[in-house]
């Protein structure tokens, strides 16, 4: 990486936005690694000129863009987190609950964005492996078929991968995004489902995996046309139960505001 020119005195009124600016910069390009500790306060305010009230200012928006995280204990400091899809997938997420979007709305969306991903994989040179993959979370899911919300949170996986597998990597953060906010609505639903006793049959679930299996198959055999349509065919089915008439908006925040499930428990896509 080219060397970094020494960071220009800041002698604007808001010192705090050009030392998050310039923080913000370094960590995007990987000058400050995901998971590192930041430098301590009296190294940075060596590099920066600023005051210490301006130097926790900025560490403060950087918080708030999911760009550091606070480590307590006797050993505190802040880490460096780089951008993922579910953190985007939770900003994108608040941004759809509060415009209200139906249940319906988001499920149309990813029904043009999940089948292209499917048809992209099977233009891979390594669909081949794509498929084992796909079949190997597919088996998973099997295994737990007994219990619901398991069975979903797994179903779930499956399709996570499949978007992953896209070869374009702007429109796969694009439409991991957009499963990242599906998965957390229907883990909801399943566990509601549950506690309801109408989550639906076993018989049901077993035509899941049928589906997730032929739409591998697809993949594997380099049909991009039939791998598209059965993943827009499963969808459709699928979509009925989550994203029924009478399912509502899209809602990240439980009725006391916080996550309803918290992001990167299930590993939405990422490079």
């Amino acid at each position: 990486m080219a060397s970094r020119p020494r960071p220009l005195p800041l002698r604007t009124p808001r010192v705090a936005e050009a030392v998050a600016a310039h923080l913000r910069l370094r960590i995007l390009e990987g000058e400050l690694a995901d998971g590192a500790e930041l430098p301590p306060e009296a190294v940075l305010l060596q590099q920066y000129p600023a005051s210490r009230p301006s130097l926790r200012e900025a560490f403060r928006i950087l918080e708030t863009e999911g760009l550091l995280t606070v480590r307590r204990g006797k050993v505190g400091g802040f880490i460096v987190r780089s951008p993922t899809p579910d953190t985007a997938a939770y900003h994108m997420g608040l941004l759809l609950h509060s415009r209200a979007i139906p249940m319906a709305d988001l499920a149309a969306a990813r029904n043009l964005l999940e089948p292209w991903c499917a048809e992209q994989a099977a233009q891979r040179a390594d669909r081949a492996e794509v498929g084992a993959r796909l079949r190997k979370l597919n088996e998973t899911a099997a295994e737990c078929i007994e219990d619901g919300p398991a069975f979903t949170e797994a179903a779930g996986r499956f399709h996570e991968a499949l978007v992953d597998a896209a070869g374009n990597r702007t429109l796969r953060i694009f439409a991991g995004v957009l499963e990242a906010i599906w998965s957390v609505q229907e883990r909801t639903w399943a566990r509601k489902a549950l506690d309801e006793a109408t989550y639906p049959s076993v018989a049901l679930r077993q035509s899941v995996l049928k589906a997730h299996d032929a739409i591998a198959k697809a993949i594997e055999s380099g049909n991009a046309e039939q791998a598209g349509r059965f993943t827009r065919s499963h969808l459709a089915a699928a979509q009925l139960y989550t994203a029924s008439e009478d399912a509502g908006s899209v809602r990240m925040l439980d009725e006391y505001g916080m996550p309803r499930m918290p992001f990167g428990a299930n590993g939405a896509t990422a490079e």
